[in-house]
């Protein structure tokens, strides 16, 4: 786990904190501002994009990059099949956020962009000041996590269902603020809330089939760096 290191940021620990593309906040502060008083039709699809991007940018963060610096220690590591669902379900967000759009009255959009605005923040771990999408998580999962990582970083974890199910504990920690609490804000009918209640349903049971195939192939040696890598992520 990182130790806190905050600079322009008024969010506590436990968080967890991704790095986004500089322009990703820029562009949220200035929608932010621009739709307290009214939203136009160029700033819906500015701001769905950068939901789009923002999310991507956890996924490529949290798991495309690991699997290619496991790859690069272990050449004999095949992950296609676990990159093409992480592509699947990359999709799968870029599609649901675009119907989900046709959905949305402009009028409904401002408390979705405030929330977004409040995850963003600029935070110096590990020494560079940079822009980051931070939310906070439960104490309670933040312990877990803790333990859980630490295990693995020490080789003494050789319970790949408590691992897997951690990692689904993450997603599940990540998938509240960032498609739960946006739903929920925007007060769809019966008929999207429940269309959209299936694909985050949808979007868990993909990510744990990928999980349950990928890390029993892992070395155990390797372990330790997936440790390593989710560490980044946890703020406590």
């Amino acid at each position: 786990m990182q130790t806190r290191l905050i600079k322009a940021s008024s969010i506590q620990p436990p968080y967890f904190a991704n790095t986004v593309r500089d322009y990703i906040p820029i562009a949220f502060e200035g929608l932010y501002q621009r739709t307290r008083t009214e939203v136009t039709d160029a700033d819906k699809k500015l701001g769905l994009e950068l939901l789009i991007e923002a999310n991507c940018d956890l996924i490529d963060s949290g798991l495309v990059t690991l699997l290619d610096e496991l790859a690069s220690m272990n050449p004999s590591l095949k992950f296609e099949d676990t990159q093409v669902k992480v592509e699947d379900v990359k999709a799968k967000a870029r599609h649901y956020i675009q119907w989900v759009g046709n959905f949305i009255s402009n009028d409904r959009l401002p408390p979705i962009i405030a929330h977004y605005h409040t995850m963003m923040h600029q935070l110096e771990l590990s020494g560079d000041s940079k822009p980051y999408l931070a939310f906070n998580i439960t104490p309670e999962f933040a312990v877990d996590l803790q333990r859980v990582l630490g295990s693995l970083a020490d080789g003494s974890n050789d319970n790949l269902d408590e691992v897997i199910e951690m990692l689904v504990r993450a997603l599940e920690e990540t998938m509240k603020p960032l498609f739960i609490t946006p739903k929920d804000l925007m007060k769809f009918n019966y008929v999207v809330d429940k269309t959209l209640n299936g694909v985050i349903a949808l979007v868990i049971s993909i990510y744990k089939r990928m999980l349950r195939k990928t890390i029993p192939k892992i070395p155990r040696e390797l372990y330790p760096r997936i440790a390593a890598h989710l560490n980044t992520f946890v703020v406590v």
